[in-house]
């Protein structure tokens, strides 16, 4: 019997965050913008010429990108196409593999990578394409999370969906925490592709949800949503009220993400 091919990681995440595109960009993008804020501001982009945005998303970093190195070209580069496509339309946008970037060796002064490297195959091979496109001297900034969200309303939320026979959760299809889940791995990573001066930290992510915001992200993003649609229609109202009525009577301190955001820079040696 003739073996089934491989699935494509890079294009099953293209498909879903094109998919989920105008949800992520205002549900979630806004969410995390505070801790690529926080990134930026560790990296000495005033003296820039070129920087990268690889992993752009829906553009949320751009503007602080740009208002922190106002004179240098920033292009917003991603594998999803429905991404870029609501991403600020003054900034140069590029569809491109992470692991194969169409760049010139040595051509560009920044690269930033927020909250991406978890979605890569390969985070290793990303990271040497990244230092291949960087100029020596060059500078690299990369957040990453501890493991996906596991705090007391997300736990219900899932047992719900358990319990109502939802399809398998595949999270693993759209993210791979464990080689980035730690500054000790980052630190790691950064050194084998060719980076020095490295630094790296970690600290909570403790967004607070209200109620509707939390349904709202868990039905509109991510593997989440897919698991809410696979279910039949009726079945699919049934779980919404019951995982309502659940979460109305949990404490606010329960819907508080408790997850890790890790932070990495390095100068490309």
């Amino acid at each position: 019997m003739e073996a089934k091919p491989k699935a494509d990681w890079g294009q099953i995440v293209s498909e879903r965050y094109s998919s989920d595109a105008l949800p992520y960009r205002d549900l979630w993008a806004p969410l995390l913008l505070p801790h690529g804020l926080e990134l930026l501001a560790s990296l000495p982009l005033s003296s820039t010429s070129r920087i990268i945005d690889l992993g752009s998303g829906c553009g949320a970093l751009l503007p602080g990108i740009r208002s922190r190195a106002p004179e240098a070209l920033v292009m917003a580069i991603d594998r999803a196409p429905g991404m870029l496509a609501v991403a600020p339309v003054e900034v140069p946008r590029a569809v491109m593999d992470a692991g194969r970037l169409g760049l010139a060796s040595a051509s560009i002064d920044a690269a930033v990578l927020a909250f991406v490297l978890f979605h890569t195959a390969d985070p290793q091979e990303v990271l040497i394409e990244a230092r291949r496109v960087l100029r020596s001297g060059g500078v690299i900034g990369a957040t990453t999370w501890d493991g996906d969200p596991r705090f007391p309303a997300q736990r219900a939320w899932i047992e719900e969906l358990d319990s109502r026979g939802a399809a398998p959760a595949v999270p693993e299809m759209m993210s791979n925490h464990e080689p980035v889940s730690t500054p000790e791995r980052m630190r790691g990573l950064l050194q084998r592709a060719g980076f020095g001066s490295i630094r790296t930290w970690n600290h909570r992510f403790g967004h607070a949800y209200t109620l509707e915001e939390f349904i709202a992200v868990r039905t509109k993003l991510g593997w989440s949503k897919r698991r809410v649609d696979s279910l039949a229609s009726e079945t699919r109202e049934t779980f919404l009220c019951s995982a309502r009525l659940r979460l109305e009577k949990m404490s606010p301190r329960d819907f508080v993400d408790e997850a890790e955001i890790v932070f990495a820079t390095g100068v490309a040696r």
